[in-house]
């Protein structure tokens, strides 16, 4: 074929336009509408063919494409089936329903809580870590420290304070080196001691801290605190200056005191010490003057119940004489306590002297 191939861009082509060809060594032309159906015949359907991944490119290819039932949608996955090819979405709320069926542990990022936030909204399982320390739960919160954890253990939790959904929440605290443990009961009030030598662990000691009531009452196993100490039964009474008259010879006659220096607990009435139950300890001194021969005994008695518990005798001088004397007791709680003294006289009374240094009587209640 010979001639001149020109182009001409505003020429339209409607399909009977000629192309040039050659077969055989002769040359012709075809009609182009003959050569589109020609090349068209030539198709061939892709059946069994491998394609090289490598060297080609698939584009366009949508998940229409691919035959019915190869693409699952299904959120549950119940085909359960190799021949199927779930979705994002479909992988993503399964494994979602998974994780909140299973209450399982989910790390939902951390709280600062220097300013003392409320709990966040929150399903069952929900994790959050303490970043800065404060409380959480509102103003009234619980305190938190930097690596503690809280745990929603309720789903559907919503925001809230420590008042409002404080129970729907479990915190677990990091920090608990050279934590001590105890007993699994005890009882309140009383003392705890370490049970051996680590430092951790600890014991009921059976010992309480008394109160004012407990110690007046003389109750057993108690120890003191600074105001039962400051509040234990105590008094000191004298005559102050006022004599006692008419002491009848070589009887026994029981002293008056009219006036307490103090009497803690107000146990002393009526010349007697009623203390509570417990260990005493009891005290007395007097001075008389009368018509006494030197060298007569005199004596001083100190009385449990109107009996004499205690007494002691001393030679008096010549128209005087006195004695003191002390001594220890335990009490019941109603045992009373009084001081008697004895003098001989060759004629008349005797005349106890009222000077608060020359005649006094104390006690002290001592321990259970």
């Amino acid at each position: 074929m010979t001639g001149k191939i020109s182009e001409d861009p505003d020429l339209v082509l409607n399909g009977t336009e000629k192309y040039a060809a050659s077969r055989g060594g002769a040359n012709y032309g075809v009609i182009g509408s003959t050569l589109a159906a020609w090349m068209a015949a030539l198709a061939e359907t892709l059946t069994n063919k491998t394609i090289n991944a490598a060297n080609n490119t698939i584009s366009n290819l949508g998940l229409s494409m691919f035959a019915s039932g190869v693409v699952d949608t299904d959120t549950t996955l119940a085909a359960n089936s190799d021949g199927r090819v779930a979705t994002q979405k479909a992988v993503k709320a399964y494994a979602d329903a998974l994780i909140a069926a299973n209450d399982a542990m989910v790390f939902k990022g951390v709280v600062d809580c220097s300013a003392n936030p409320n709990y966040p909204a929150a399903d069952r399982g929900w994790t959050y870590k303490v970043s800065v320390a404060g409380k959480i739960g509102g103003g009234s919160g619980i305190n938190v420290e930097i690596g503690d954890m809280l745990i929603c253990i309720t789903d559907g939790t919503a925001s809230g304070n420590q008042a409002t959904v404080g129970a729907a929440w479990s915190i677990v605290q990091a920090n608990v080196d050279g934590s001590v443990t105890g007993p699994a009961s005890s009882t309140d009030g009383n003392f705890a001691l370490f049970n051996g030598a680590s430092g951790k662990v600890v014991k009921d000691s059976g010992i309480a801290l008394a109160s004012a009531a407990d110690f007046k009452a003389g109750t057993a196993n108690k120890l003191l605190d600074a105001a039962v100490r400051s509040n234990t039964p105590c008094f000191v009474a004298h005559k102050n200056g006022t004599n006692q008259t008419g002491v009848v010879s070589a009887t026994w006659t029981q002293l008056t005191f009219g006036t307490e220096v103090y009497d803690i607990g107000n146990y002393f009435a009526s010349n007697v010490w009623t203390p509570p139950a417990g260990k005493v300890h009891l005290s007395a001194s007097f001075y008389a003057t009368g018509t006494i021969a030197g060298g007569a005994l005199v004596g001083v008695a100190i009385a449990k119940n109107g009996a004499n518990l205690r007494h002691a005798f001393v030679p008096s001088g010549s128209n005087f004489g006195g004695a003191s004397i002390s001594c220890d007791d335990v009490a019941n709680g109603t045992d009373t306590y009084s001081v008697f003294i004895y003098v001989t006289t060759t004629s008349g009374t005797a005349t106890v002297d009222g000077g608060s240094q020359n005649t006094h009587f104390s006690g002290h209640w001592l321990s259970p």
